[in-house]
Formats: C-alpha cells, structure tokens, sequence
C-alpha cells in the first residue's frame, strides 16, 4: 500500500483516545487519552516503569505489542490499524531511548532513504522504489518538494546546527557511537525529516549540559516550524530548556494528572512518591 504524505500546516493534531496497550496478557498501558497540535509541546513524566516508553512505541506501531479498544487519530485519518513505516509516511516520528547499530549502513544513506521513504513524489511505486547506495545519483532521487542538492545543504546545515563533524555523515549508524552521538543521530534525523509529530523517548538520557542544550535546540527548531512534540523523561533537566505546553505525569499505566509547566517543577521538588501512594491504594 502506498502512502501519500500529506502537507504539514496549522491544525493539525495528533489524537489519541483510550489507549491500552499489552504485552502478552500483562495490560501496561490502561485507557490513556492525549490531543497534540500542531506546535504544541507536550511532556510526559513519570518513574520507572510506568509505561513511557511502551507509550512512545505503541503510537509507533511496535509489534511487540498488543493494542485494544482506542484511536490513534493523525487529522483525520485512524492509524491504530498502519504499520510503522505508514505511519512514518503520514508524518510520525520516534526518537528510540536506546537506538540499535545498523553495520554497514552509513548515517547518510539512512537519512537519504528516510527522507525519500517519508516524502514519497507522487506516483512513485512504494515496492519498485531503490534503496539509495551512492548519494550522488541524483537521477534516482524519489521524494517531493526538495531536489538531491538542496537535501543535501538541509543535510549539512542540520549537521551544522547540531555541532556535529560532517565526517559523521559517512559512519555506520550507532555503530560505535558514544551514548550522546546516538542521542545526535536520533535528533538529526528528525531535523532532517520535519515530521508533523515528534515523540522523543528520554533524549536527554546521558547527555552532558552542552549536548542537552544542543537537544532542546534541535526540539525548538521542530517546534518552531510546526512539529507537535512528545518529550518522553523523568526528570525536569531538559524543560529547563524547553517550556512545554502541558505536562502529564504517567503512573503505572495512566496518566495521572496534567498541568502546565509547574507541574515539572513541583515534581522536580517533590518526586513522584504521591502519585505512586495513589496508585498503589487504588489497586
């Protein structure tokens, strides 16, 4: 099945109605409800174990597991049943918490065929579409609204804005990447993408004050040309830098209350110790 990419703008929205996710029979995520616009920034908190990255993973269409009774609703347009690189193809995008090494596969290569893959020109056959081997091959170029030399200066520049060494572009992704140039890789692939919805699941994991300065940069700029953000973390570190528009704190499996951006602070200052008193009275 071919998607179509449809063009991002103001009103978009990402909604997602009773979400309950299982693994096996086990249910780990119990009837969540969250809307997302476009430009908005959304956070969500919460302690280990709580179902946050099975949350950033289910909207991403995981095998892994088992999805009952909910909507995953991108405009108008019902997701819950896409595989993931559909739903990639409709504009969603998951920054992984611990991304995995692709041997022999260069960064570039992997965000050339991304892109193509995401921002298909009309008319292409999704299945006679090749994998891009030599990126100089500008006649084999399959994606809209971007000629091979201009993907090739957004390349650049978001390595630039990254403070990434362009010699980056020619290594093996995550193949003996440090913690924090995994973290880089994830973010330069989502500037290079500009996906409608970003989820990004604990980017701020390991990261030194400069490189999560760089981090929150990199979300402001999606933020700021229109992407809808999910920021996935325990701890208030990265909204120091980024001011999210709602905070949601996620409990075993519900989300159990939503704020403001005081509400990272005040659980900065207090833990999640009342949340978790809560929930274990209710079971």
């Amino acid at each position: 099945m071919s998607i179509k990419r449809q063009k991002s703008g103001k009103g978009e929205k990402l909604t997602i109605t009773n979400l309950r996710v299982f693994a096996g029979k086990k249910e780990i995520l119990k009837g969540i409800s969250l809307s997302v616009r476009s430009g908005e920034v959304h956070a969500i908190m919460g302690p280990n174990g709580s179902g946050k990255s099975t949350f950033a993973q289910a909207l991403m269409g995981c095998p892994q597991y088992t999805v009952r009774k909910t909507g995953i609703w991108l405009g108008k347009r019902n997701i819950v049943d896409l595989p993931t690189d559909e739903r990639a193809g409709l504009g969603l995008f998951l920054a992984f918490q611990s991304p995995v090494a692709i041997a022999g596969v260069g960064v570039l290569s992997l965000l050339r065929t991304s892109y193509q893959e995401t921002h298909r020109a009309a008319g292409v056959d999704k299945v006679r579409s090749p994998f891009i081997q030599n990126t100089l091959l500008a006649r084999r170029w399959r994606a809209a609204g971007l000629t091979v030399s201009e993907f090739m200066d957004k390349v650049k520049s978001r390595t630039d804005f990254l403070h990434i060494d362009r010699s980056f572009l020619e290594r093996a992704v995550n193949d003996g990447f440090s913690g924090g140039e995994k973290k880089k890789s994830e973010m330069l692939q989502a500037l290079v993408l500009s996906p409608k919805f970003a989820i990004f699941d604990e980017i701020d994991t390991g990261l030194d004050v400069d490189a999560l300065k760089v981090a929150a940069a990199g979300i402001l700029k999606l933020q700021k040309g229109g992407s809808g953000i999910i920021i996935i973390t325990h701890y208030q570190r990265i909204l120091r830098y980024i001011k999210p528009d709602f905070v949601h704190v996620l409990v075993g499996g519900r989300i159990v209350e939503s704020g403001k951006a005081d509400l990272a602070k005040q659980i900065e200052k207090e833990g999640y110790g009342k949340y978790i008193n809560n929930e274990k009275s209710i079971i």
